[in-house]
């Protein structure tokens, strides 16, 4: 994978978060505002965005190809345990080729009239590398892997790695119309979410 540009990550507030379940909850979004950079903290690591041919599939099996973009540091720790045994792995971003994404976990972020509003993220994938080395994490998805951009014949976009949803308060369902508890991992994602992305290499 190449490196480019950094992207800035777009940044939501409250309001947005009733527009983005109105419209189906699941966004994808494209803006030029996405190209510019931001500094890292003092203390965070320095962030380079990776990119390279890939594919993407979505919750209902979709899948999308192109160019995909994605925002990392140039090595991350991960803890896998293998046999029993509990360790610590060093990745570098450019030996990633796919991510599989299996588990997500409801986290309450926010309430209205309506209900309670729930973030589904990442709880638990696996990671496999150029040289055919595969691991499972189980405690959580970095927040660089939150989405991916991706970019074909059709234009731009954005895909999310979690979706909002809205746990109605009158009928006790969730607004996508999606079944679960409201605590408890979830097998399964939205439609619109990716499952998972392989990259490819020229």
């Amino acid at each position: 994978m190449k490196r480019a540009t950094q992207e800035k990550p777009v940044r939501r507030i409250r309001p947005i978060l009733h527009a983005l379940l109105l419209a189906g909850l699941i966004c994808i979004i494209a803006t030029p505002e996405l190209l510019s950079e931001e500094k890292p903290g003092k203390d965070a690591p320095e962030m380079r965005e990776y990119s390279a041919r890939a594919e993407i599939t979505l919750g209902d099996d979709r899948r999308v190809t192109g160019k995909s973009k994605f925002t990392a540091p140039e090595s991350f720790i991960f803890q896998h345990s293998r046999e029993g045994v509990l360790y610590e792995k060093t990745v570098q971003a450019r030996d990633v080729r796919a991510l599989h994404f299996e588990k997500w976990e409801p986290v309450k972020v926010g309430e209205n009239k309506q209900g309670d509003v729930y973030r589904f993220q990442v709880s638990s994938f696996r990671i496999e590398l150029k040289d055919g080395y595969k691991m499972q994490v189980n405690n959580g998805l970095p927040n660089f892997w939150n989405s991916f951009v991706l970019e074909n014949d059709n234009g731009r976009v954005r895909f999310f790695t979690y979706w909002m949803d809205l746990h109605q308060t009158d009928t006790g369902k969730w607004y996508t119309g999606m079944e679960g508890p409201t605590n408890g991992v979830r097998s399964f994602p939205h439609k619109d979410v990716i499952k998972s992305i392989e990259f490819h290499v020229d």
